[in-house]
């Protein structure tokens, strides 16, 4: 999920502040429907958040229903002190690049975005795209071997809990009208407070 890839390369979050929109217009009681997935009640068409890490970066997260169109512009772009990286999509093996460039503007300096594969910068990816379910294949190899060498595996319940609390802050705020502190203090689905 994005909200643990942020959290990995950020550091744990430590305080989101995000609004949560039906229809252009902030949620109320009556948008909380059940979730499709099965996992509980969800509400709103649009989100946008912020969250500030714990590595001193600000993250911002957002998602507005049926905005996308192809080719999918859903992806990560991190911006630092001497370039930026963008990643599309997720899975096994995600499109990545690096423009060089501290302004961030290739329009105004030149520079161009470099591939990143799975052994550096500019270099040919060697391995074989498996897809979604190539990623899901490299979590059950990754458990069975934290099994057989009494570790966690990659993806464990610590790093489950941050990915939870991210979208649960989300609901949070939007209840609160403010920025929330990471970990919550609340335990219970905000959209249940309304």
């Amino acid at each position: 999920h994005m909200f643990n890839l942020i959290s990995v390369l950020g550091g744990a979050p430590e305080w989101c502040f995000a609004r949560v929109l039906q229809n252009g217009r902030g949620i109320t009681r009556a948008d909380v429907v059940e979730g499709a997935e099965g996992i509980g009640p969800l509400a709103g068409d649009e989100i946008h958040a912020m969250f500030r890490m714990a590595g001193g970066a600000t993250a911002y997260w957002d998602s507005v229903r049926n905005a996308g169109r192809p080719p999918s512009r859903f992806g990560l772009e991190i911006f630092g002190s001497e370039g930026v990286v963008q990643m599309f999509d997720t899975g096994h093996l995600p499109e990545m690049y690096w423009l060089p460039d501290p302004q961030w503007s290739p329009g105004q300096t030149g520079k161009r975005w470099i591939p990143i594969s799975s052994v550096g910068v500019g270099e040919p990816e060697p391995l074989k795209n498996g897809g979604l379910a190539g990623g899901n294949v490299l979590a059950v190899r990754d458990l069975l071997d934290a099994l057989e060498h009494g570790r966690e595996p990659v993806a464990n319940l610590r790093e489950a809990r941050v990915t939870m609390e991210m979208v649960v802050a989300i609901f949070e705020s939007q209840r609160q009208g403010r920025a929330v502190t990471i970990p919550l203090d609340l335990r219970k689905n905000p959209l249940t407070l309304l």
